[in-house]
């Protein structure tokens, strides 16, 4: 807590009852029983003070007309409008809790409808007083750092989601990575295979690598669980047998799925799994995750939020949020991961969010990271049903 000054101290000294306590918290002790307004006065004498960053009032303000006398209801309404005047005043946070929050007093619900936080609980008003803390050290952290400028969109792109918004989807596996290539993204190379006589070609351009094969539909959106992934095939014979077991499993988990073909991919090299992650709030608007995959996201939930558009402090500091980062750095004999290149890749998917308002979520799950670079193996991108041209960040 702050350490009121002796000027402040005195001050209070002046308008409150002898008993009053003049330290950090101050207590009034009956001083306001008799005039809430005084109260309001309290508040601005303590936010006059140098040390003080925030101002809490706690107690029954809103409700002495109630337990006193229906004539104090003009005190608690004039100390309402002296609270709102201080609040416009000052630049330092003003929140209120009062045990008659619940019955919403009228003196509570000016403050209220003024824009002042009025809580009825002290718990969640004391969370909220921490959150403003963390913002203010935050805000400390990245002053003077520089806008990063915008990217135009990509023309192939756009036609992707336009095409996509005509026919009710989202982006194709190969769309959603087509639009990450175009903006600098790391994505293994790959080809879609729409019918088995495409497998000798692209047999021929991967070689002997261990292939991935996934299928491509709009209506499967869980591969895995569908049968529709096969992985470490080598060879076209291999190739075609998969293919054929693909579209089968497909058919046989959707009758009905459209299944435009086979995406193949040669298997990613060993690495730390991570997932990057954005949805567009409808408050908050587009907000970016981290985090680790497997178990610390499904199960320990493990993650890291930023709203966009994010800066690279913004972006370094959610690599360094989350407790499993130790991970990043190597444990285990493991090479410690490329942070320089997360940090790109979680500051070009901000970029990404800004130059597409079609963009309604994406999902990079797994990204593998290691210690020179990453992959993103599969990427999904969720498109909105509406028509947006509006910017949605300044």
């Amino acid at each position: 807590l702050a350490e009121l000054s002796e000027r402040t101290r005195q001050r209070l000294g002046e308008i409150l009852f002898p008993q009053a306590s003049l330290v950090n918290p101050v207590d009034v002790a009956g001083s306001s029983d008799a005039n809430p307004a005084l109260l309001a006065e309290c508040l601005e004498i303590v936010a006059d003070d140098d040390n003080v960053d925030s101002v809490f009032l706690v107690g029954m303000f809103g409700g002495y007309h109630t337990r006193f006398a229906e004539e104090l209801l003009g005190g608690e309404m004039r100390g309402a409008e002296a609270m709102i005047e201080l609040a416009r005043r000052t630049d330092k946070p003003l929140i209120v809790y009062s045990l008659y929050a619940p019955v919403t007093p009228p003196a509570l619900r000016r403050l209220h409808a003024a824009g002042l936080p009025v809580y009825s609980s002290i718990e969640h008003a004391v969370r909220v007083l921490a959150a403003l803390g963390e913002r203010g050290i935050y805000l400390a952290a990245s002053s003077g750092q520089t806008p990063l400028p915008k990217v135009p969109p990509d023309g192939q792109a756009q036609r992707a989601f336009a095409t996509a918004q005509a026919e009710g989807r989202d982006l194709f596996e190969f769309e959603a990575k087509d639009l990450l290539r175009a903006h600098g993204v790391a994505v293994p190379a790959e080809r879609l295979a729409r019918t088995a006589d495409d497998l000798a070609g692209i047999a021929a351009h991967f070689g002997d690598q261990p292939l991935a094969m996934k299928v491509v539909s709009r209506d499967i959106l869980h591969k895995s669980d569908a049968g529709g992934v096969k992985l470490n095939v080598v060879g076209e014979a291999p190739m075609r047998t998969a293919f054929d077991e693909i579209l089968a499993a497909g058919r046989a988990y959707d009758s009905q799925a459209l299944i435009e073909g086979v995406l193949v991919s040669p298997m990613a090299r060993k690495g730390t799994e991570v997932i990057v992650g954005v949805i567009r709030d409808p408050i908050f608007g587009p907000v970016l995750m981290f985090g680790l995959g497997g178990i610390f996201v499904e199960i320990l939930e493990d993650v890291a939020f930023r709203a966009i558009p994010l800066s690279q402090h913004d972006a370094s500091s959610m690599l360094e949020q989350i407790k499993s980062r130790k991970i990043l750095g190597g444990v285990r004999g493991e090479a410690a991961a490329d942070k320089a290149a997360l940090i790109d890749l979680l500051l070009k998917v901000s970029s990404i969010v800004e130059a597409y308002p079609q963009l309604a979520e994406l999902d990079l799950n797994p990204v593998i990271v290691r210690e020179d670079g990453y992959a993103v193996v599969d990427a999904r991108v969720i498109v909105s049903r509406v028509a947006v041209t509006a910017k949605e960040t300044p």
